[in-house]
């Protein structure tokens, strides 16, 4: 039963995921700027970033090179 429910929910909202994805996104954004201030929170992404790049080497296997290549071809540059 609450396998089914969990199904059809999920069928219903997902027309909405990136929506609820980027609200809750920039409502926790937000809250940082308003409970901690913008350089506090400008850290703590700037530290989240690293942890993303560094979780994505050790996941792929890559070296810095190749992470540099890839941040270069999503960017455009």
């Amino acid at each position: 039963m609450d396998q089914e429910k969990k199904e059809r929910w999920i069928k219903q909202l997902k027309p909405y995921r990136f929506r609820i994805i980027w609200t809750t996104l920039f409502f926790l954004l937000a809250l940082l700027l308003l409970l901690i201030g913008f350089g506090k929170t400008l850290v703590l992404l700037i530290f989240a970033v690293v942890g993303y790049v560094i979780g994505k080497m050790r996941d792929e296997d890559l070296d810095i090179y190749s992470l540099i290549e890839s941040i270069r071809s999503m960017i455009g540059i």
